[in-house]
């Protein structure tokens, strides 16, 4: 049986570590709120699985996972923010100053939540946590100068921004229970860049997406500038154009088959199940026993859709 990691108890650890540190409870409300809307704690999740999975058994795992995804939670705001993205969101629902405010805070709190680990452990968990934070940040900068032309570069800045975030919580899970191993650390970055492969697809199935209409550089807009097929250039034109989907194509399942005609959806699908096979073999080959192998799978892969791409 798969173990089942506590959502409720991540949000509590949450909602209590903001209350601790936020005295203004205006703010500490709205903090809260965002922290309750939320519907899943996949990072925090991968924490503590990865925390089981090489024997830890610190009761501080639960506040590790409420850092991580307070963390996490700011990085989703940023990232909104910068990418006038996800407008049902609360925080893009409001003045971007104070939805702005409230990021920063959330950061900061994240960072003073792991500050107040006892463990012998923190010092090289901070590490990690800065270290991959830095890496995602990176990589939403090249992401946002949208000056990538290459498949080689879209893959690297995708592990940058998606796998260092999925680094972050799986390797700080693996240090708290006295572990080290290089391999969580890349099956990471595989997990990220077929995580954001899935999302890039789902986006261009969703008539609601921005990135798709300032035409941001991704896998998908670069495949289809080789220009393998008319159905690629018709669908590069649609991008360009500002047009809605109806607009252009009358129907949304002629543009559907659009999609399937260039092929774009077919790459996207082979670039993640490459990653996947990658992390996979990766996974199998830990000196840990199977059921925690099984484990580590089954939160990794088959549950990586949970993963919220930036």
């Amino acid at each position: 049986m798969i173990e089942v990691v506590d959502f409720q108890s991540i949000q509590e650890q949450m909602n209590q570590a903001i209350a601790i540190n936020v005295k203004n409870t205006t703010l500490q409300d709205l903090l809260q709120s965002f922290v309750n809307s939320k519907k899943r704690f996949s990072f925090g999740q991968l924490a503590l699985v990865h925390h089981h999975a090489f024997g830890g058994k610190d009761p501080e795992a639960l506040r590790l996972a409420a850092a991580i995804e307070l963390l996490i939670l700011s990085f989703d705001m940023f990232d909104d923010l910068e990418d006038l993205d996800n407008k049902n969101e609360l925080w893009m629902q409001m003045d971007p100053a104070i939805a702005l405010n409230a990021a920063t805070t959330l950061y900061t709190v994240s960072q003073h939540t792991f500050l107040t680990l006892s463990s012998p452990f923190q010092q090289q968990i901070l590490h990690a946590v800065n270290k991959y934070a830095v890496q995602a940040m990176e990589g939403q900068h090249e992401d946002l100068q949208n000056s990538i032309s290459t498949e080689e570069e879209c893959l690297e800045m995708m592990k940058l921004k998606s796998g260092s975030l999925i680094a972050l919580a799986c390797v700080s899970g693996m240090l708290l229970a006295n572990a080290n191993n290089p391999e969580v650390e890349n099956y990471s970055y595989q997990i990220g860049i077929a995580a954001q492969a899935d999302n890039d697809l789902r986006d261009l199935f969703n008539p609601m997406k921005n990135d798709r209409s300032i035409q941001k550089k991704s896998l998908a807009i670069l495949y289809l500038q080789q220009g393998y097929n008319k159905h690629a250039h018709d669908l590069l034109t649609f991008f360009s154009s500002g047009k809605d989907i109806l607009e252009e194509f009358g129907d949304f399942k002629y543009y559907k088959q659009k999609l399937l005609n260039s092929g774009v959806a077919q790459y996207l699908n082979v670039i993640s199940q490459v990653a996947i096979n990658r992390a996979i073999r990766m996974i199998e080959g830990l000196k840990i026993n199977s059921f925690q192998i099984e484990s580590l799978k089954f939160h990794l892969i088959k549950n990586k859709t949970n993963h919220k791409e930036r």
